[in-house]
């Protein structure tokens, strides 16, 4: 038992380096972590969004992750296209070590409007940043520790890091397509790369560990199927050195009668995560929020520690719109008259 908190670090550390960066199950709601292509992709001034996950709650020492992102679109001199600024800052941390994983990133995006019906965009961008990456060796214990008898904390370690916290400066890339037809008919399909300079990343001062090249292959279609009903089949492959995630699903999204004036719609859906979860989740559509939450049943080998426990997650979607002045062509006679 001693060694559990040794061996959930090696494990945390051997998956950042190696195959796991930060990731949720409602990807589409965590846009600029899909792809910084997305970025100004959406009817409104200004987008907000916050998401939370905590995995392996079963495990002592849950992981958990955080982000927050913004988007807008610049006002510039082009007539039909758009440039667009976003910023992301995301936060994981894991295991008895606190292997805490800081992130920042500021996403660019060029829109081109591709026909004069304004149906058809293609976005590209690039997002340049930076990454932390730090442990704490307080909570953990060691084989060195073990004095035949006992543990004994005052016994060294016998490990030598030549640093407990590492910064890199990090570089990724996307190109988006969407096409709206209407406000219930879309089709949005992305490719985005990170890591693209692959950075160098040790605690012991390894010059030959770098962080592998990450892709991801995005598509997401919504559809009516009657008044009341769309549906919004999603996909997602994302490939990291030798390990790749498959994930894929959809919700069905039912209009509710307008709640204070204010359209209003559920979406409930399930996806499934190629050999390892299986996710339930329900959205909220009211004004100018999104608010989802959804659950991961875990279905890897992992279910021994986990007993099927995989993840809570929850996210939120606020897009600021500017009310547009009225202005009266004529002149409009004052409401006591």
């Amino acid at each position: 038992m001693k060694k559990i908190g040794y061996i959930l670090f090696l494990v945390c550390y051997w998956q950042t380096c190696l195959a796991q960066d930060i990731h949720y199950s409602q990807f589409n709601s965590s846009i600029q972590n899909l792809n910084p292509a997305q970025t100004g992709l959406f009817n409104g001034d200004w987008r907000f969004a916050g998401n939370y996950r905590s995995q392996w709650a079963a495990i002592p020492v849950p992981y958990k992750t955080y982000s927050i992102a913004t988007d807008t679109r610049l006002k510039t001199k082009l007539k039909k296209d758009a440039l667009a600024l976003g910023l992301l800052i995301n936060t994981d941390k894991a295991g008895d070590s606190k292997f805490t994983t800081s992130q920042a990133f500021i996403s660019v995006a060029y829109i081109k409007n591709l026909n004069s019906d304004s149906t058809h965009f293609l976005s590209v961008a690039i997002q340049p940043g930076f990454s932390s990456k730090s442990f704490n060796l307080n909570d953990l214990t060691f084989d060195n520790q073990f004095d035949g008898d006992h543990y004994n904390s005052t016994l060294s370690s016998g490990e030598i890091f030549s640093a407990t916290r590492i910064t890199y400066f990090d570089f990724g890339s996307g190109i988006s397509y969407l096409y709206k037809k209407n406000k219930r008919t879309q089709v949005n399909i992305g490719i985005s790369m990170f890591h693209l300079n692959q950075p160098k990343q040790s605690f012991f001062d390894n010059q030959q560990i770098k962080l592998d090249l990450k892709t991801t292959v995005n598509a997401m279609l919504q559809f009516p199927v009657s008044a009341q009903i769309d549906i919004l089949p999603s996909v997602l492959f994302q490939r990291q050195g030798k390990y790749q995630e498959i994930l894929f699903g959809g919700f069905g999204k039912y209009y509710l009668n307008p709640i204070n004036g204010y359209p209003t719609a559920i979406l409930l859906g399930g996806f499934y995560r190629l050999k390892d979860a299986i996710i339930f989740g329900a959205n909220m559509d009211y004004r100018n929020f999104n608010v989802g939450i959804s659950y991961d049943i875990n279905t890897s080998k992992l279910i021994e520690a986990t007993n099927h426990r995989g993840g809570l997650e929850i996210s939120v979607i606020y897009i600021f719109k500017k009310l547009v002045p009225f202005v009266a062509k004529k002149r409009v006679c004052p409401i006591y008259m």
